[in-house]
């Protein structure tokens, strides 16, 4: 029996600003919202593969991810899942004490350089936040051995706990 993956990511902000004058109130309230739903697959707009974790970064070291080799327990056998795509990455810092900041590093040697632009890039995710890029079209590719690493960096004095899920494509 064949496997089949559907993914449904849902992000948005809304906001209620007021403003209130002697005789009324002014208020700006609006939303904005994002939803995007892939299909099974390896073409524009699809994923075939999804991988996700809970993982520790102790302090002061990195977690590095090879995207074209990343194992997972389940259904009682461990897998190893190969993305040439990536099509969503989510990453939830789980802890709440100012100054847990992860930080997704692409200046290591063979970074998934395309989540920053650039071979220096790094995007922090503070403490009790929560990152989510998608690139349903177009992707963030990964080529094995040349930019397929994606390392997560702990700088703070603690040890940082996060929720990551990564989906993509076998081909």
């Amino acid at each position: 029996m064949a496997d089949t993956l559907a993914t449904t990511i849902t992000c948005g902000t809304a906001w209620s600003f007021q403003d209130a004058l002697d005789r009324s109130t002014v208020i700006d309230a609006d939303a904005l919202s994002y939803s995007l739903t892939l299909a099974d697959g390896t073409s524009a707009s699809q994923a075939d593969k999804v991988w996700h974790d809970r993982r520790t970064v102790t302090a002061g070291s990195n977690d590095d991810l090879d995207l074209n080799a990343l194992t997972n327990s389940i259904f009682g056998s461990t897998v190893t899942i190969n993305l040439v795509k990536v099509r969503t990455l989510q990453i939830k810092n789980i802890n709440t004490t100012a100054g847990d900041i992860l930080k997704i590093d692409t200046s290591v040697a063979n970074g998934c350089v395309a989540l920053t632009g650039g071979a220096s890039g790094k995007i922090p995710i503070g403490a009790n936040g929560c990152l989510t890029l998608t690139s349903p079209i177009d992707s963030l590719a990964s080529a094995n051995g040349s930019t397929d690493i994606l390392r997560i960096t702990n700088t703070s004095g603690n040890s940082i706990v996060y929720d990551i899920v990564i989906t993509g494509t076998s081909a």
